[in-house]
């Protein structure tokens, strides 16, 4: 194995008592709280380990979270949340060009602000520390707002509490996580569990998942979930490696594929198929496109090994706990956004070997993605085996058969 297998990565370390302990904080335990985290879909994910360390801290208050309304399904059902406040961000922007519909857009906007003044919240917690988030609870009246010191888009001066400063906060050693639990810490919740609780997953999203794959294999096998395409195009994967991983898995394993992915990004799994050397019918199921939130919690607690790099089916393949992740790693620091929750956790980084790494930039600044190149498949494969073996799952490899 490579340096590029990493192991360094770190959850939210311990912390300081005087921040840890309730009792150290001076306000009233607040009776309604407020998390704002409009998006994206991984970062959501991420943000959960807070609603929980907030409903463990104070569990008689109401909280609320305010969300991108297209995102709301992947915080439904929460045992820990109240209310959850859509935000109908994608619709005001479109009305951006048209004049005409700017007073809707306005009504509605305003119509979304008056929603969460209405529930008068004590404070609000801004894990996303945007202008857009930071604007919210100030708009909202929420007299105690607590975020980050970082400044990015003048987003600090709406908050009426300020800790992390950027030097802190873009630290790649230092998770994202550990930067939000700093804020709820502030405000006296529980210490972080070193898990994430998912929402329920419904029965519905279960028997569609179940359908999906009715027939979808020749026989029963461990299941890898693939999902190679991703929303920044600095993190994607070459197509070249995900067919030849691919096309190893199938020769030197009985292992079950899955290739998951969004609507628009079908071509992308489309092309990957075609590439494969040796297809072997009842051995991959392509389900880009056909997968809603609530269905990818419901595929991801069946799955047995999920690979992707730093996107939201990872994410969510931890909060399910899958028995491993393999995760490659690019433009976005693996020390700062790791997934957590599965037992089995590889990722890979070429971070120390290029000094432009991580940029945190959604396309190439030197149009290389070398940082992405440089992970090969064949030692995203082994890690696959490897963590197969470690979580204690029984398959087939060259022909022999593992067994725990």
């Amino acid at each position: 194995m490579t340096g590029n297998l990493k192991s360094d990565f770190n959850l939210p370390a311990a912390v300081s008592a005087s921040r840890r302990d309730p009792s150290s904080v001076n306000e009233p335990h607040p009776g309604k709280i407020l998390l704002v985290r409009f998006s994206a879909l991984g970062d959501v994910i991420q943000t959960l380990p807070i609603l929980t360390m907030l409903r463990d801290g104070f569990p008689e208050a109401k909280i609320g979270w305010a969300i991108d309304t297209e995102l709301a399904p992947a915080i439904e059902g929460h045992p820990a949340l109240d209310y959850v406040h859509r935000c109908a961000r994608r619709s005001w922007m479109k009305a951006i060009p048209s004049p005409a519909k700017w007073p809707d857009a306005y009504r509605e906007y305003q119509a979304f602000v008056q929603e969460v003044r209405s529930v008068r919240y004590d404070v609000a917690i801004d894990a996303q520390g945007l202008f857009k988030t930071a604007m919210l609870p100030y708009a909202a009246g929420i007299k105690r707002r607590i975020g980050y010191k970082h400044g990015r888009e003048f987003s600090s001066v709406f908050y009426t509490e300020r800790y992390l400063d950027r030097a802190e906060y873009f630290d790649p050693a230092i998770s994202h996580l550990e930067h939000m639990t700093e804020l709820a810490y502030r405000l006296g919740a529980a210490e972080v569990r070193q898990m994430i609780e998912p929402p329920r997953v419904t029965e519905q999203a279960r028997r569609h998942v179940a359908e999906l794959l009715r027939g979808a294999f020749a026989k029963d096998a461990p299941l890898v979930a693939v999902a190679p395409a991703t929303q920044w195009v600095s993190k994607h994967w070459p197509e070249e490696h995900w067919i030849a991983l691919i096309s190893q898995l199938l020769v030197e394993t009985d292992l079950n594929l899955i290739l998951q992915g969004s609507a628009g990004d079908a071509p992308v799994g489309e092309r990957i198929l075609r590439g494969v050397s040796q297809p072997q019918p009842g051995r991959i199921c392509n389900l880009f496109g056909k997968l809603p939130i609530p269905e990818m919690y419901a595929l991801y607690e069946r799955v047995h090994v999920a690979v992707g790099s730093d996107s939201a089916p990872l994410h969510i393949a931890g909060a399910m706990r899958a028995p491993v992740l393999v995760g490659i790693y690019g433009p976005t620091g693996y020390r700062r956004t790791p997934p957590i929750g599965s037992p089995v956790i590889k990722l890979f980084s070429t971070e120390g070997q290029l000094a432009c790494q991580p940029c945190h930039k959604r396309t190439c600044p030197l149009g290389t993605d070398e940082c992405m190149k440089r992970v090969r498949p064949e030692e995203v494969f082994q890690a696959i085996v490897d963590g197969l073996n470690e979580a204690g799952i029984s398959f087939e490899y060259r022909g022999a058969a593992i067994a725990r």
